[in-house]
């Protein structure tokens, strides 16, 4: 009975607390919080300020010393806040291969030993999984390049989700390429990066842009383009705009001479 009268006690001195990151807003005891969507295998952050302003020992509020979480679905992983962090930072990390749905996950954040008496907050933290968080697109499909020259694309990869996730670019059939990029994107963030494929013999190549979480292989775009590889002299020259794979350095002004003249035809 003293342990009941005792936990009653503590969830009837809590405070609201403030969620700053993935969204700012009020949290109290028993909230249900939607934090967005991530993909599989991405991480969430959720950042609590620790301060609140009433109640405590002198009314007057106080701090909150730890966040951590105290249950997860299978599969899934967690990182505790440290203590008296400024603000209480937790992780949750998906399951690498996590269906498609609705998870949910139990957070606590606590005054270390009611010191001032500001209780607990228990709130749930809803999480939407979905394959579909990002988004890729390239520029040009096509490209006319000459012999070992790289046909350079444009990548405007969009993550839509709720976490920031890193992505690989690679492309696949084009033999004896093997070339891979990687880039950060933000949650509801865009980044552009330039990707090359260069091939070494004169045929047209219909190879795939692909782009891919570094965090879940359930989470890839494959985009289709076209490389037409050329082996004559005009040919070399237009491609240099593109960049030249290697030259020694004092050839430097000639390459860019004639890649400029190449752009009047």
């Amino acid at each position: 009975m003293r342990v009941l009268a005792l936990a009653l006690v503590l969830v009837s001195l809590s405070f609201a607390i403030q969620m700053v990151d993935p969204h700012l807003m009020e949290v109290n005891g028993g909230d249900t919080v939607d934090l967005g969507v991530m993909g599989p295998g991405q991480t969430m952050e959720v950042s609590i300020h620790p301060k609140v302003y009433e109640g405590g020992v002198h009314g007057i509020g106080g701090n909150y010393d730890l966040a951590y979480v105290t249950s997860l679905p299978g599969g899934w992983k967690s990182t505790r806040s440290k203590l008296y962090g400024d603000p209480l930072q937790v992780t949750v990390t998906a399951d690498p291969l996590a269906t498609e749905g609705t998870y949910y996950v139990n957070i606590a954040v606590e005054d270390e030993g009611n010191g001032e008496l500001l209780g607990a907050v228990d709130f749930i933290a809803k999480v939407e999984i979905s394959n579909e968080v990002m988004d890729a697109e390239v520029s040009p499909l096509e490209q006319r390049v000459g012999i070992a020259q790289p046909a350079t694309f444009e990548i405007t990869i969009t993550n839509k989700g709720n976490a920031g996730d890193v992505f690989r670019v690679s492309a696949e059939g084009v033999p004896k390429w093997s070339f891979t990029k990687t880039i950060y994107v933000s949650g509801k963030g865009s980044k552009k990066l330039l990707y090359e494929v260069a091939a070494h013999e004169e045929e047209k190549y219909e190879p795939s842009i692909v782009v891919e979480s570094a965090s879940s292989s359930l989470v890839k775009k494959s985009i289709p383009v076209e490389i037409y590889v050329y082996p004559d002299v005009f040919s070399d020259y237009k491609a240099i705009n593109n960049g030249a794979l290697l030259f020694p350095i004092v050839e430097a002004p000639v390459y860019a001479l004639m890649g400029l003249l190449s752009n009047l035809w």
